[in-house]
């Protein structure tokens, strides 16, 4: 169904502080990793937000699950690189025994070729691994708010066809916030 959330499926796991509401599984979803300022109030009444809380923790098997989606493939990459890189240096040393006259020279020329092919390959991949985000939550974050675009977008777009009344999409996503933190109905937003 289009309205439900599995949670578990979820990197992140919502922590909220004591004392506060449990928002909907639909703001969990969209705002995974979001880290609030200390004087952030979802609704008016939230208590106080203790220095440090831990807003985020990590959901179980659903947390390797999001990375391994996520993550390139270097092991694999890197792999073939090195066995490209590895038959070059096979082919060097092997053909001037298995080869006759002429054509050591063609494939000592392919093996030299394989071998620089493969090592540049090698340095590629591990220099494009150091690249990658080193924080795990800013990856999250980045994905969530993908999501949310998408998601506040479409939702707008649907909203303004059945209503066409002027709401910004400002009003409109603060709307849908304040029901997801219990503070009006969807039936009195609606």
């Amino acid at each position: 169904m289009r309205n439900q959330v599995d949670l578990a499926s979820l990197p992140l796991r919502f922590n909220p502080p004591d004392g506060w509401r449990m928002p909907q599984p639909r703001w969990i979803s969209l705002y995974q990793g979001f880290q609030p300022t200390s004087e952030w109030k979802p609704y008016p009444e939230a208590p106080p937000i203790p220095a440090s809380w831990p807003w985020w923790e990590e959901n179980g098997t659903a947390w390797y699950t999001f990375f391994r989606s996520l993550a390139p493939l270097p092991a694999r990459a890197l792999g073939n690189w090195f066995s490209l890189a590895a038959l070059g240096l096979f082919t060097i040393v092997v053909s001037p025994f298995a080869l006759p006259g002429w054509v050591i020279g063609i494939g000592g020329a392919l093996g030299l070729s394989f071998l620089i092919i493969g090592v540049r390959g090698v340095f590629r991949t591990i220099k494009k691994q150091s690249a990658l985000p080193r924080d795990p939550l800013d990856a999250i974050r980045e994905w969530a708010s993908e999501r949310r675009d998408v998601y506040f977008t479409a939702e707008y777009r649907e909203a303004r066809a059945l209503d066409p009344d002027e709401v910004t999409m400002e009003e409109f996503v603060h709307g849908q916030v304040s029901i997801w933190w219990g503070e009006k109905s969807e039936d009195a937003a609606s």
